[in-house]
């Protein structure tokens, strides 16, 4: 696993780089496998285009191999958080009130035993508590996000079919 001084040397560098491109920060993640991923999540007023996301990660990129921040191999992606986007903060889930989430945690929770994955809809926020209210009346789930691995919305899609409807 990366540390907090990397994560926190990384953020630094690109921070202003997607500021100057009036582009927001949602958040980035750092992967390690047989080759490092540097993966950032930018979003604007009017969504995010693929020429601005080619264009941030041609300067992100250049900034990174300057800073010589990274010693090894690494890839690079800029993107839109999209439709499932992650979840950096407990502040961001608390935009999604009544929408359904998908959460992970670090170690079972308490009330279910063995149990780490969870997907219910947001009912409240409050600093870095977050309740969901669970499908099948399983009741509510409170965590911390500090217990949490990953979270992230998760997208519904409407009913396009055009089935008949019943009487």
């Amino acid at each position: 696993m990366t540390g907090n001084g990397l994560y926190q040397q990384i953020k630094d560098i690109i921070t202003p780089l997607v500021e100057d491109a009036e582009l927001t920060l949602w958040g980035f993640e750092l992967a390690s496998g047989q080759r490092m991923v540097v993966r950032i999540y930018v979003e604007g007023a009017d969504g995010v285009t693929i020429d601005q996301c080619a264009k941030l990660s041609r300067h992100i990129g250049l900034t990174l191999e300057v800073e010589d921040v990274l010693s090894d191999a690494y890839t690079l992606e800029v993107s839109s958080p999209g439709l499932e986007r992650p979840f950096f903060t407990a502040e961001q889930v608390s935009r999604y009130v009544g929408k359904p989430v998908a959460l992970v945690l670090r170690d079972p929770h308490d009330d279910f035993p063995g149990r780490r994955k969870f997907q219910g809809e947001v009912k409240s926020v409050t600093d870095n508590t977050i309740v969901l209210t669970l499908p099948n009346d399983e009741g509510d789930l409170t965590i911390d996000w500090n217990d949490l691995k990953k979270a992230h919305l998760v997208h519904i899609f409407p009913d396009t079919s055009k089935g008949k409807k019943k009487k």
